[in-house]
């Protein structure tokens, strides 16, 4: 009998891992169960899609506000802990769920893709509502988990508003990332079409946009086989001059690199931000 069990847990947990994209409806916690300063708000996208976002005030400094991006796994209660970590660097912190999560507006995911075009509008929604709802806020950065990082590059580059971006784990190119997936997890992703590679890749991104950044924070785990260092060395590359690397000892997996040593992980942050 354990033996069975033992081999459902392991294929449960293999099966889980095959997919990207893993939307949760439902909020583990929200900030008012930790007793957080925020309030629940609305974001429409440029196609009329209606985002579930929270915003976290800080009291340090009004002007300062940075835009979180998950990694597809979940929604955005999983970002709490990072948002209190950035409030006490002295940002606002926009947390936001990506249309088919959380309480967004309804939309079909489908778990073999990697990522969808549409989270682009997501997050371009999430710059404008900062500029629109809160026009003290003359500093913008952001920052990403996965396909979150690889946004908000892309985004990032794209943006004038935006100077700094923290991408942790970021995909180069969708081509890649998909062999990276085949070659690593035997994994065989599917991606979308008919979207600008300009924007969502941050490769291209960053050949050919981006002068406005003053920098860009590259995170990814020592040992991880999918996001290697490799591929994010070579992100790295593309704009030298302004670019930092930390790279996270002993971690596989994107969960791992803050969960392993939070002090180091947020230490690294502190520093590039300062």
């Amino acid at each position: 009998m354990r033996k069975i069990v033992l081999v459902i847990a392991v294929f449960c947990v293999l099966s889980f891992r095959i997919y990207a994209l893993n939307p949760s409806k439902t909020y583990a916690a929200t900030p008012a169960d930790y007793g957080m300063d925020y309030k629940e708000v609305s974001i429409e996208t440029s196609d009329k899609i209606l985002l579930k976002g929270w915003f976290f005030n800080s009291k340090e400094n009004p002007c300062k506000t940075i835009i979180l991006s998950d990694d597809g796994d979940g929604n955005m209660a999983d970002m709490i802990e990072i948002a209190s970590n950035f409030l006490s660097l002295g940002y606002n912190v926009l947390t936001y769920d990506y249309r088919g999560y959380g309480q967004s507006a309804d939309f079909q995911i489908n778990p073999k893709f990697y990522i969808y075009s549409q989270f682009e509008k997501d997050l371009n929604a999430a710059v404008d509502f900062v500029l629109k709802y809160h026009s003290t806020c003359k500093i913008i950065h952001l920052y990403g988990l996965g396909i979150g990082a690889g946004l908000s590059i892309g985004v990032g580059a794209n943006r004038r508003e935006v100077t700094k971006v923290i991408a942790d784990s970021p995909y180069g190119t969708f081509e890649n990332i998909q062999k990276q997936y085949k070659e690593a997890k035997n994994v065989n992703y599917l991606l979308p079409l008919g979207y600008n590679k300009v924007n969502m890749e941050p490769q291209y991104a960053l050949e050919t946009k981006g002068d406005q950044l003053t920098g860009i924070l590259f995170i990814v785990g020592e040992m991880n086989e999918v996001y290697t260092q490799k591929s994010v060395k070579d992100l790295a590359k593309i704009k030298a001059g302004i670019s930092s690397l930390y790279i996270v000892k002993s971690a596989s997996m994107i969960k791992d690199d803050y969960s392993n040593d939070k002090g180091a992980y947020f230490n690294a942050i502190r520093k590039f931000v300062k």
